[in-house]
Parts: structure tokens; C-alpha cells; sequence
């Protein structure tokens, strides 16, 4: 008998007595600012292809690894909570794949856990739905967040077309020196990246670090 597992778009099929296949999340830290998503992508290639982890295949005359990343981290961003989903081929130990994977990326890329997913559950692109970045500041920016908020539209130019960005805002807050900013982040929309710097105006030296994504 033949069981049929559906993964995103794609239909696996697992007969009696095959190996079981196993989705892993990885949990991730990306501290170089300057790697856009597809050098990412390429990147946690290479390091996969130099490990011993059984990652599956696509079939076809060009096969991808089976690898589902969450939403791109914007250019000049840092993150402590960047995720992917690999899909293997057969059950293989978290602690020796999170050591492989830790010792084939480059400085700047870490993972932080890996566990293992339900191969039923939604991927990571349909599960996300808002995100938190952190920013420091060295001046009380109170006043200009009550301004943010307080708009009703806030309206920038994508291309040929002109978007309001002011439904993706959530929520901006101020502790201390840092503000946080969460934004929706799915498949309806998102901020730009230099949409967020450019809320806050004239205010320089400002490093922006994704902290968490909201389910």
C-alpha cells in the first residue's frame, strides 16, 4: 500500500518499508547585512552538498534540493530568527545535522535549533504572518511614532505603482534605546525594506535586526 504525503505543492509517495521522510526547521542567525536572499538561497546549498545530511531531490533534468526558506530578510538587515525547512529523505539526528550544517556555513550564518516538523503542516510562506524588527536609537523618537501611527495612509511609489503601506504597520514601540517594529510579513504584502528606514525620516546610523516572526 502506498501512502501519499502532500508538501507544499508537490505529492511524495512512501510505500511499506521505505525509509520515513523527515522535515526539519532550522532556526538561524544571518549577521552579514550585505547577502541578499538568492546568494542566501545559494549559499545554504553549497553548505548542504558539503555535509553527509540525506536532504531530498526534486526529479527532473535539473533536481533543487527540497528547501523551503521564510520570508527574505531585506538588503542591510540583520536577523536572529531566520527559518528554512528542509525535507530528507530518510530520518536523520538533529544534533549531527545542526553540527554538519554549523561547521560548512560561512562567519556570519549560525544555527541557533533544529526540529523536526510534521510533514502535514502549512510551509513557512503560508504560517508567517507579521514580523519584528529591533532598531537602536540614541534619542527619545517618541514623537515621530505617534506621528507613523497616527496617519491613516502612508503612500509610496513600487515600480510604476503607488501602494499604501500603512495596513502592514502594526505596531511601533519605543523601550530604552531600541524601538520595535512589527510588520505584516505573508503573502498579501509586506514592507520594503527602505520603506521601514524611510518611516523614521532624517534619523541616521540606524541597524535593523529581524527578532522574531509571528504565527
Amino acid at each position: 500500500m502506498a501512502v501519499s504525503l502532500t508538501i507544499g505543492r508537490s505529492i511524495l509517495t512512501k510505500k511499506n518499508g521505505e525509509k520515513q521522510l523527515q522535515r526539519v526547521r532550522i532556526k538561524y542567525t544571518k549577521d552579514n547585512p550585505f547577502i541578499g536572499h538568492l546568494d542566501v538561497v545559494r549559499l545554504w546549498e553549497r553548505a548542504i552538498r558539503r555535509t553527509e545530511v540525506p536532504i531530498l531531490y526534486s526529479e527532473g533534468f535539473n533536481p533543487r534540493q527540497k528547501i523551503s526558506f521564510g520570508p527574505p530578510l531585506p538588503l542591510g538587515f540583520t536577523s536572529e530568527c531566520e527559518l528554512l525547512d528542509l525535507l530528507l529523505k530518510e530520518n536523520y539526528s538533529l544534533g549531527n545535522l545542526e553540527e554538519e550544517l554549523n561547521k560548512s556555513l560561512p562567519m556570519g550564518f549560525k544555527i541557533i535549533s533544529a526540529k523536526n516538523v510534521p510533514l502535514h503542516f502549512p510551509s513557512l510562506s503560508k504560517s508567517i504572518k507579521m514580523t519584528t524588527y529591533r532598531c537602536r536609537v540614541s534619542e527619545d523618537i517618541s514623537a515621530i511614532i505617534k506621528e507613523i501611527l497616527r496617519k491613516e495612509k502612508i503612500i509610496v511609489n513600487r515600480q510604476s505603482k503607488q501602494i499604501d503601506i500603512r495596513p502592514f504597520i502594526k505596531d511601533i514601540t519605543q523601550s530604552d534605546s531600541f524601538v520595535f517594529i512589527t510588520a505584516q510579513c505573508d503573502e498579501k504584502g509586506a514592507l520594503k525594506g527602505q520603506e521601514i528606514k524611510d518611516l523614521f525620516g532624517d534619523i541616521e546610523s540606524l541597524s535593523f535586526r529581524r527578532t522574531k516572526f509571528h504565527f
